[in-house]
């Protein structure tokens, strides 16, 4: 197994997050992706062969807190006025003749800011969002490079939908700002249908570009609203968990496979079949971005099903074959408690389940291993797994790690926590 892993396919794309001052970095780019779609350095990334990290710069811009989970000074994570999460990304293209996964860091410097008219507080917010993904693209790479790096990819939703909702609060009809088109009680659910409603634009968006084509593209998202409620955005068989004290481990999103009952009761509705698990005998998941061989009675913007003359029926976006809906889980942020999340393709689950990426995780960390040295080993030990029989271990891997550090926390002194902490836990001190 040691040729296999010197072999070019295996090399590691490995990209560490730690906002020190200094800058070194490895980011490799696949011939495969097109320039048009790749956003520009900023002018304060270097590229170097190892690591990448990123300077923090003086945000000097003035906002207005957001009252919607505002963290003060105390309770935020922030460094040159920039909430932030150190992180570590990891992806290798393994076996497969092409690698189609990509992946969104929006953090810190870079992190997503919007305006949001906040309709059960009735005020004006400034929300700064921390958005990590990971995009699992099939039939090719061009969705799921579309969606991370296109300046028309889903960020770009995102923030339209913070910023132009049209949702008010249950019970109040004296509202300002246009027809009201539904009533939440509670800010979760509000945040969680514009989420819904940035996937269902960006694919409309998709279909613009890519209507002929086969390709498509899962997505996992953690969006984490000013530093304290954390949204984890799934569409397809990618996944997030969350890792706690005292052992804990929260599955954050759960697979869309098309022989789940819901699925298949929503796939034959609309005249798909499912054969082997897979819709049509082709896809081994039942919801995605892209896909429009099985999104065909959707009636997209540029589709010709909008056309008064047409006799095609046409149905919801939910309740196509293969969908973009969305599942959202939120979780409010215990700094106490709350340790790390993992976002990682299916390549990466074929061979973990939960509880052991997260303990091969930790064991590490024991080890005093940094989370560059661990997402290498991740991926290294997927590989060595590979198995030809089954396919498992063969597929691309993507995996992302984000730290949950306190307000304050450098670190250097989270990993001395979870150290202390998993020695506490395993009765070594």
């Amino acid at each position: 197994m040691g040729q296999l892993l010197s072999h070019p396919l295996t090399e590691k794309t490995i990209i560490y997050n730690d906002y020190s001052a200094e800058t070194n970095l490895q980011l490799v780019v696949p011939q495969q992706q097109k320039q048009l779609f790749l956003k520009p350095q900023r002018s304060s990334e270097r590229l170097h062969r190892l690591h990448l990290r990123r300077h923090s710069h003086d945000n000097k811009a003035g906002g207005q807190e957001s009252n919607m989970g505002s963290v003060p000074e105390s309770n935020s994570v922030v460094t040159g006025g920039y909430v932030q999460f150190y992180n570590c990304v990891g992806s290798m293209q393994g076996y497969r003749l092409t690698q189609e996964d990509s992946h969104i860091i929006s953090n810190n410097d870079s992190q997503l800011t919007v305006n949001f008219r906040n309709p059960i507080s009735g005020v004006q917010e400034t929300l700064h969002l921390s958005v990590f993904g990971v995009f699992d693209g099939h039939g090719g790479d061009e969705c799921s490079i579309f969606l991370a790096n296109s300046p028309n990819g889903i960020l770009k939703w995102i923030k339209y939908t913070f910023e132009n909702h049209k949702y008010g609060k249950y019970g109040n009809q004296s509202e300002q700002g246009g027809p009201i088109k539904r009533r939440f009680r509670t800010i979760e659910g509000l945040v969680s249908q514009i989420l819904k409603d940035a996937f269902a634009l960006q694919d409309n968006e998709l279909h613009s570009h890519f209507a002929n084509s086969t390709c498509g593209s899962t997505a996992i998202m953690a969006i984490i609203v000013n530093g304290q409620m954390l949204y984890v955005v799934n569409c397809g068989d990618s996944r997030c968990i969350l890792s706690s004290s005292d052992k804990c481990i929260k599955n954050m999103s759960f697979d869309h496979k098309p022989q789940h009952i819901s699925e298949l009761i929503r796939i034959n509705d609309d005249g798909g079949t499912v054969t082997l698990g897979r819709v049509g005998g082709v896809l081994a998941l039942s919801r995605a971005f892209g896909d429009f061989q099985f999104k065909k009675s959707v009636a997209y913007t540029h589709s010709q099903l909008n056309n008064p003359g047409g006799v095609r029926r046409f149905v919801n976006f939910a309740e196509s074959q293969v969908t973009v809906e969305p599942d959202i889980l939120a979780h409010k942020v215990d700094y106490l408690k709350d340790e790390f999340l993992v976002l990682a393709c299916d390549g990466i689950w074929d061979i973990y389940s939960n509880k052991s990426l997260i303990q091969f995780i930790k064991y590490h960390l024991i080890l005093g291993l940094k989370l560059d040295e661990i997402v290498t080993r991740v991926l290294d030990h997927g590989i060595a797994n590979a198995d030809s029989s089954t396919g498992v271990g063969f597929d691309n891997m993507t995996v992302v790690i984000v730290v949950l550090n306190r307000p304050g926390e450098t670190l250097d002194q989270w990993y001395a926590k979870m150290k202390s902490r998993l020695e506490k836990e395993k009765g070594l001190v």
